[in-house]
């Protein structure tokens, strides 16, 4: 019953014929125009040797594009753990690769990489913010690691997002309006936001220029909830203490609800400069982007309520504590490349990520309680963190000047370094009481990367890689202990070969080695609060996975068809491994990272995309994805042989359908499943729909754009349509609408 009206809805606009691959009509031409840049030319392999789906700036304009994760939301076999608009937690899980193995994604947006090396789990979200959803030209998600142009953070997978590169003068200012309908336990409340950006771009001879400014302000739903053994309701009655709500948790036993977290309200500034210059032969690229953002959560719902109509603070009393964290970051990004010795390019790229500020201060207890300041607040504070790269190719596509010959070589140097300060503080004033264990380290990596093609005949092709990598760490602080420094080596092989079948049908099988080592936080990173414990290992060894791909795909006039088979094996597979204890009616989470013996994963993905699908102009991409994630070795606990794997569900499915009624308006709708999963190693977590479970999803998405002119347009839309009650740990977000206003001129 629970999918039957999503399910009809999806026939009846089927039957509908919802579509259009372009809506503008050529109107827009400057949005999405693009230019001939030498740094794509050089590993033209990598698209060409892995699986990928790329989605345009025109397809994109069938979902409320919010934040530059939403990109990527409807692409084949992954999902973004966007738990609301604006959160900074939106991990990526690609494939075999869950959500909260972050380390096995990279992102990168015009060769910036926004993915965060340097923590796991929810902290180790790519970096998401620092690029404005507006700026998009297209993205493109590049499976498993196939090229040897990426090193083993790609096991899962790469996103490789592409901005637009202004080719006129134009101004921009658009605005977002948000607003969700939450009704979960006690809370039953509208939670509002808005969004603005505003852009100048110009093209000066051979100067193109992008400056803009994105502010998003949201309030989610309340994220956690709390509660407590059901036992404990016998001692609350005999005080009189009621309020509390009767329920379930992940496991299936028996609890009850005390509370949530209220609204978590997010703001965060993007102040953005892009600058590309032709000079002569060489491309010349630069990007500055400075993020501000505050995060809150300062509206804690206790349920609670005494015998007199006065707030019971005496059961779960520190989940109730205040919290306010602010970021400010900077990257940057310089790239030269230019056309050498004939058919030779070579690119040159250097980044520079810095965390300016990031604090975070947390009130030991919420001020409404009468035993405020009794207890100690917490300030976890960043010191040097972030991370710098040189990354330079070399590459032909004509080798020995024979066009069935290419060669791409690179370098690459990379270093991130992490450091937590952790402080008690005084709750009423906030002056430092005393210290707690830092957490620190570097990890720096040196790769050399070599990929070889060869078109032996008209319809057969080759290609050889290998990579080069030498792993150190230095300066690893575990529990005031200096660790001792670390160096390591690996050689990663890669092979493909496609056929071309016939015009429309072709085959690739696609294999390779890949080693994942470990970032800071895996080794160093470890912290005893109120409320979690965290436990390092700076032991750790490298995830070794052999992958392997089959891709039978057929392209056709209005679009194309694509099969996916994939299997691997990962060896001492690195994975967080939490419980949860009980401290005077206070859930204390336990995690420590540890490596699994062995996980096999095999799966299939089937991609469908149609422009005139039906009838004309119906435009419609469709994926299908099976994964099946097993631990089939484990000598440290061998009671979870053949358990899934964590936060990888068996199906997950994408729709997105548009149609243009005319020239001025078009309607729009998209649609999002995932099968439920565990978030457990031991699978014991079966419960669904509470807080803590990994449900199963239907999400049913609407939008209309209306082009009132040249340069207005006007958009609503809501999500989650049906309001489909699900869970990823916290609630996904319930029903919510969008209303979207830009002028340019």
């Amino acid at each position: 019953m629970r999918l039957l009206k999503p399910l009809c809805f999806f026939i009846s606009i089927s039957q509908l014929s919802l579509s259009a691959y372009a809506t503008d009509n050529g109107d827009n031409k400057s949005e999405i125009e693009e230019i001939n840049v030498i740094a794509d030319r050089l590993f033209a392999d990598t698209t060409r040797l892995s699986p990928s789906s790329t989605i345009t700036a025109e397809d994109l304009k069938a979902i409320s594009l919010l934040t530059a994760e939403d990109s990527i939301a409807y692409e084949p076999n992954l999902v973004v753990r966007r738990r609301y608009v604006g959160d900074p937690n939106g991990v990526l899980g690609i494939r075999g690769s869950g959500m909260f193995q972050t380390a096995r994604s990279l992102v990168f947006a015009d060769g910036l990489p926004l993915h965060y090396l340097l923590q796991t789990r929810w902290s180790g979200s790519p970096r998401w913010s620092l690029l404005g959803p507006d700026e998009i030209a297209n993205a493109t998600v590049i499976y498993g690691p196939y090229s040897a142009e990426y090193s083993g953070n790609a096991m899962g997978g790469v996103v490789d997002i592409k901005t637009r590169t202004p080719q006129e003068r134009r101004f921009i200012v658009q605005g977002h309006l948000l607003s969700q309908d939450y009704n979960e336990l006690a809370t039953n409340d509208h939670f509002n936001g808005n969004k603005i950006y505003m852009a100048y771009e110009d093209k000066i001879d051979d100067l193109s220029l992008s400056a803009s400014y994105n502010r998003l302000r949201n309030n989610s739903q309340p994220m956690s909830q709390y509660f407590t053994n059901a036992s404990e309701a016998e001692a609350l009655d005999d005080l009189g203490v009621t309020g509390y709500i009767r329920g379930k948790d992940k496991y299936g036993d028996d609890v009850i609800y005390i509370g949530d977290s209220g609204a978590e309200e997010s703001t965060t500034e993007l102040y953005k400069l892009k600058l590309n210059y032709q000079l002569g032969n060489m491309q010349l690229r630069g990007t500055i982007a400075y993020e501000d953002r505050l995060r809150e959560e300062q509206d804690k719902n206790n349920y609670l309520v005494d015998a007199s109509g006065n707030t019971y603070w005496g059961l779960g009393n520190r989940n109730f504590e205040q919290r306010t964290q602010e970021r400010n970051s900077l990257l940057l990004g310089f790239g030269v490349s230019a056309e050498i010795w004939g058919n030779w390019f070579y690119d040159i790229y250097a980044t520079n990520f810095e965390i300016i500020k990031d604090k975070e201060r947390r009130s030991g207890l919420n001020p409404d309680d009468p035993n405020f300041g009794s207890r100690n607040g917490r300030l976890t504070q960043f010191g040097d963190t972030g991370w710098n790269t040189l990354d330079i190719k070399l590459g032909t596509d004509s080798l020995f000047n024979r066009d069935d010959m290419r060669l791409s070589i690179g370098l690459l140097k990379d270093r991130y370094q992490l450091a937590i300060n952790g402080f008690n503080i005084n709750a009423n004033d906030g002056s430092v009481v005393s210290t707690r264990s830092p957490s620190q380290g570097e990890t720096s990596t040196t790769a050399a990367f070599a990929q070889w093609g060869w078109q032996s005949t008209e319809s057969l092709d080759f290609a050889l890689g290998l990579r080069y990598e030498q792993w150190k760490t230095l300066d690893g602080l575990y529990n005031n202990i200096q660790a001792p420094k670390r160096d390591e080596n690996t050689w990663s092989p890669k092979f493909s070969a496609g056929y071309t079948l016939n015009e429309r049908w072709s085959v690739r099988y696609s294999a390779a080695q890949a080693y994942r080592f470990p970032i800071v936080e895996e080794l160093y990173r470890n912290e005893a609060a109120a409320t979690a414990v965290l436990i390092a290992d700076a032991s750790l060894e490298p995830e070794q996975g052999i992958h392997h791909n089959i891709s039978l795909i057929n392209e056709f006039d209005s679009g194309k068809l694509q099969i996916n088979v994939f299997w691997e094996k990962i060896k001492d597979s690195i994975y967080n491994q939490r419980g949860t204890i009980n401290d005077g009616g206070n859930n204390i989470s336990v995690s420590t990272f540890l490596a699994i013996d062995e996980v096999n994963t095999s799966g299939a993905e089937f991609i469908y995309e149609q422009g005139n699908f039906l009838i004309e102009k119906l435009s419609l991409r469709f994926n299908l994805n099976y994964t099946d994630a097993e631990i089939t070795k484990n000598s440290a606990n061998t009671s979870i042989e053949g358990n899934d794997l964590p936060r990888i569900p068996s199906w997950r499915s994408n729709v997105m359908l548009s149609y243009p009624v005319n020239d001025a308006l078009s309607v729009h709708s998209s649609f999002r499943y995932a099968s439920n999963s565990h978030g457990n190693l031991d699978n014991s977590d079966r419960g669904g729909e509470v807080f803590g479970a990994i449900d199963d999803y239907f999400f049913v998405n609407t939008k209309v754009s209306w082009r009132m002119s040249e340069a207005l347009s006007l958009s609503a839309g809501v999500d989650n349509l049906f309001n489909d009650t699900a869970y990823v740990a916290h609630p996904w977000p319930s029903r919510s609408y969008y209303l979207e206003g830009r002028y340019q001129f």
